[in-house]
């Protein structure tokens, strides 16, 4: 057995098989719906939408507490792990890796090492299983996120939103606000910067020319030659996902191309039809 628990939380959305298959602990951010709150990985997006529609209102989100990161920590421990890497979406955009920070500091074991992805969705969830993969090879926690600190910077995720109402309703959106109530036809490509912040990467006229703008993106970095991993993503948008992921097969025959459905807290913020891409350079 690995001697390295991975860790994340729910807004990673890796499928289950490979949950499954590398043990990652999946600890849970919130949906607020009408008065009652659901946690997250209790909800698909159908079930999430529905009572929406009842509802006639909005959803808000709410990270994990303290008192939850504690208690997985502290049962992965106990079942043999010696350390644990645990990774987070960004800490500019939600209080998640606060949480997991404070319950490190809680347990005061040096053996817990929290990681902020800068990013969410797979964006976050590459990172994830690649932690998982050097895990299951016998790397310390330092190890993995010393390759973290590196993956990090070479780890891309754009996506594309029908709307910008939901990112400006929840505030999420920084720079991305500038765009908001302006040329309603522009359909804006969003990034998470540097600083892991949702911002403005570029803006269209069209999704088709969107997708066409972020395959470009895409096209420079397999130009390497380097085997990637490549996550197509999307919220309520599958037949859309599936055709771009057949685009994409058979236009890089051999590279790891999945498909993964965002669950309720990014739907939250893209609303329904959001589309997105993230990959990096694997092996790493």
């Amino acid at each position: 057995m690995s001697k390295t628990a991975i860790i994340m939380d729910s807004t990673g959305y890796l499928s289950l098989d490979i949950i499954n298959a590398y043990n990652i602990r999946i600890v849970t951010l919130s949906v607020n719906i009408g008065g009652e709150t659901f946690p997250e990985i209790a909800l698909t997006n159908a079930e999430f939408f529905e009572k929406l529609e009842r509802i006639n209102g909005t959803s808000t989100t709410s990270q994990p507490s303290v008192g939850a990161f504690a208690e997985t920590y502290k049962e992965v421990l106990d079942q043999g792990f010696e350390e644990i890497v645990s990774l987070h979406l960004s800490e500019k955009i939600s209080g998640t890796y606060a949480s997991a920070t404070m319950a490190k500091e809680m347990l005061g074991n040096p053996n817990i090492h929290v990681f902020d992805s800068g990013s969410s969705a797979l964006g976050l969830g590459l990172l994830a299983w690649a932690a998982a993969d050097w895990a299951k090879e016998g790397l310390s926690a330092q190890e993995i996120i010393t390759k973290l600190k590196f993956l990090k910077a070479d780890c891309d995720l754009f996506f594309i939103v029908d709307t910008l109402e939901y990112l400006h309703r929840g505030g999420r959106i920084g720079g991305a606000s500038a765009l908001f109530g302006t040329l309603l036809q522009i359909k804006p490509i969003l990034y998470f910067n540097e600083e892991g912040i949702i911002d403005v990467f570029d803006k269209v006229r069209s999704k088709n020319r969107a997708l066409q703008r972020v395959y470009k993106e895409l096209d420079q970095a397999l130009a390497s030659g380097k085997p990637h991993r490549i996550a197509v993503m999307h919220v309520r948008a599958l037949q859309e996902a599936k055709e771009i992921a057949e685009e994409l097969k058979q236009k890089y025959p051999g590279q790891d191309i999945r498909i993964f459905e965002a669950g309720p807290v990014i739907a939250t913020h893209v609303g329904p039809g959001a589309l997105g891409l993230a990959y990096h350079p694997w092996p790493y």
